[in-house]
């Protein structure tokens, strides 16, 4: 009965790490694996809702971020010191920030003293914000770079 059950437990193992490749292989080139999503950097400096327009024609949308973990990965994605576009908004309701693909707005990284609609209404959100490379809310019509996000 042990054999049985180290045997099983090898094959879960081992097919578990097949699953793990098998996703990798499935984002598309130049689009970098993390979790079930496929992340990718784009330079081209254009404001907030072109970004998300652009990643919706990729089948994507603006990145929307879950976790310390999974926002220290994103920051790897970046050139150093680039700030960019994330799917946060409080468009629809100020103060009330959501993610551009619907998923539940459920951690953040905001810099000491943000959101503050600084001298007037910001509501977009970009990510990679100063040394600390926390968040901020922004004008959404300030051009910047962007990082898309697909489930795969």
């Amino acid at each position: 009965m042990a054999m049985l059950r180290s045997l099983l437990l090898l094959f879960t193992v081992f097919s578990m790490g097949n699953a793990h490749a098998d996703i990798a292989e499935k984002c598309s080139y130049g689009w970098t694996n993390f979790g079930v999503r496929c992340f990718k950097f784009f330079s081209q400096q254009v404001n907030w809702i072109t970004a998300e327009k652009n990643c919706q024609s990729l089948d994507a949308n603006l990145v929307s971020v879950h976790n310390k973990l999974e926002y220290d990965f994103l920051i790897s994605l970046l050139p150093s010191s680039t700030r960019c576009w994330m799917g946060a908004h409080d468009g629809e309701q100020d103060g009330q920030w959501l993610w551009s693909d619907g998923t539940h707005y459920d951690y953040t990284n905001w810099c000491p003293g943000e959101p503050n609609n600084y001298k007037s209404p910001e509501n977009c959100g970009e990510i990679n914000f100063l040394s600390k490379h926390c968040w901020n809310d922004e004008k959404c019509s300030y051009l910047m770079g962007y990082l898309c996000a697909k489930h795969l």
